[in-house]
This record gives structure tokens, C-alpha cells and sequence, in this order.
């Protein structure tokens, strides 16, 4: 979803995951082909099926999500697969909680990273927590923690934060703790509300500066794949220059608009849609 989301808005972008030898590997490879997404970087996992997430519409706010990821090629990315990729050369790197749920993809999600920091490439962590794909919430604790100490920006909801430790801190706190790991900011997604940028205070200070970002209200159709639509709304608006809490403005204006369809990432609107979409509410970004 994000790949094919910045590439619609007219950035270059390019995947690092892997799909079966099956026919929805085929159907995801011809789709982001299609995109013009560089594929060049997605390994067939040959006895290993593609992931797939089925959603379903429960009016009027319930969108449950069934998951089918047992025995998943996306699991099998490899360290080697890795570094067969230029990630160095990457302006910015995403990588998700769900990476980090079964090894191997795991360890290659934190090499990922970790490469991509010892390039100055800018690394988004995007916290993603699924529950039923980890055994239990400390467990994607820890992991997650290890994978933010190697991250610049973070990403998550409320929700996420709270799992990043285990429910042991309150919202404030976790975003706080989250910046103390190393990120330099953090980008809460509060859906309908819109977001908050945190940022480090000044001079070590120990609770972080926030900015509320202000939503743009919609009637909501389908969540399915909204925060990434957020996410590449935001990483458009960083690869413009523009601050965190604009990025975040153009994020909630991406993120909004998909909740209105359904479809996810067939339904990533253009950058020429994000300014019709804006215009037509008075607003600015």
C-alpha cells in the first residue's frame, strides 16, 4: 500500500518483501508492475503461500480483518535478500512491526535497518501491531523496542504505542520513551482526530513537544489501509522539505480520502486528487 501510495503522488518507489510461487504472487507482481514499482527486489519463495488479509464491513464502524499468513513467503526475507537490494542508495527506508513477528524476516528487517542508518538513510518505523501474529504483546515489546533504536521517525496509533510496552505506560509516557530509544520524532495517528507530532524538547528535556495536526472529516466507508495511505502522504510531504506537522497535514488529507472508498491500494489518490481534495473543504496544507 505505501509503495504504491508515494508512487502515485510522484515518487520513486521500490518494495522489499517476497511472495510465493503462486498465483497471487503473480497478481501483487503484475498490480505493483503496473504501479511502475521497481519489483526488481521481491524474491519468490518457492512452498510458501503470498500473504493475503480479507476485510469485512460490520456497519457502521466495525471493519474486523482476517489474516492468512501461515507458512508466508513475506516471512522467509532473508538477510541475504537484504543485501541484494540497494537500500543504502534509498532517500528513506519503511519497515513494520510485522516484519519482526518470525524469523527470518526478523533479523533482515533489523540488518534492513541498521543498514540503512549506517547510510544516513532516513529510517520509518512503522509500529504496525497485529496481534495475532505474535504469541504475545511483550514479546513484539521487545522486538519492536530494538527495531525503534534503529528508526528516525516512528509511527503508530494509540493502540500500538501502548503495545510497544506491553500496556505499561500511558499515551504521553510511551510516546516519550519512544523518542528517548532514539527516534526523533514520532507521528501519532488518531484517525477522525487527525494527529500529533512529538518531538524532543529542547535542552533534554524529559516530556517531548507536541503539535496537534488538525483531521479532515469524512464519512468513513472502509479502514482498510488508511494509516498507510497516511504514511506515504507524510513521507511525500518529507521528500518535499516540508516540517513534520505539514507532512502530517498532507498525511491526514491521503489518509481521509482512502477511508471514503472501497479499496486500499488500487485507490491511492494522486497528488493532483490530494489538492481537489483539499480545495473542495476551504482547507490548506
Amino acid at each position: 500500500n505505501i509503495a504504491v501510495g508515494t508512487r502515485r503522488l510522484g515518487l520513486k518507489s521500490a518494495l522489499l518483501t517476497a511472495v510465493g510461487d503462486d498465483e497471487v504472487g503473480d497478481f501483487i507482481l503484475n498490480f505493483l508492475n503496473r504501479e511502475t514499482i521497481d519489483t526488481r527486489f521481491i524474491p519468490r519463495k518457492p512452498g510458501h503461500r503470498t500473504s493475503a488479509v480479507i476485510m469485512s464491513i460490520q456497519p457502521p464502524d466495525k471493519f474486523p480483518l482476517t489474516f492468512y499468513r501461515d507458512n508466508c513467503a513475506d516471512r522467509e526475507l532473508t538477510v541475504a535478500d537484504v543485501d541484494r537490494a540497494p537500500v543504502a542508495d534509498a532517500a528513506i527506508l519503511v519497515v513494520t512491526g510485522t516484519g519482526l513477528s518470525h524469523e527470518p524476516s526478523r533479523r533482515a528487517t533489523m540488518h534492513a535497518a541498521q543498514a540503512a542508518r549506517t547510510a544516513s538513510t532516513l529510517v520509518i518505523v512503522d509500529i504496525d501491531y497485529r496481534p495475532n501474529q505474535w504469541r504475545d504483546r511483550r514479546t513484539f515489546a521487545s522486538n519492536v523496542q530494538e527495531l525503534l533504536r534503529r528508526g528516525d521517525i516512528a509511527i503508530g496509533t494509540e493502540e500500538e504505542l501502548s503495545a510497544a510496552f506491553d500496556g505499561t505506560l500511558p499515551r504521553d509516557d510511551a510516546a516519550a520513551t519512544i523518542l528517548a530509544l532514539g527516534p526523533k520524532a514520532l507521528i501519532l495517528k488518531c484517525g477522525g482526530a487527525g494527529a500529533i507530532v512529538y518531538t524532543r524538547g529542547e535542552w533534554g528535556a524529559v516530556s517531548p513537544v507536541s503539535i496537534a495536526v488538525p483531521p479532515f472529516p469524512v464519512r468513513v466507508l472502509n479502514v482498510l489501509g488508511a494509516g498507510d495511505a497516511f504514511a506515504s502522504g507524510f513521507i511525500y510531504g518529507l521528500r518535499q522539505g516540508w516540517s513534520l506537522a505539514r507532512s502530517a497535514r498532507v498525511g491526514n488529507a491521503t489518509g481521509a480520502m482512502i477511508v471514503t472508498r472501497h479499496g486500499c491500494a488500487n485507490f491511492m489518490p494522486t497528488w493532483g486528487d490530494v489538492e481537489a481534495f483539499v480545495a473542495e473543504r476551504g482547507g490548506r496544507l
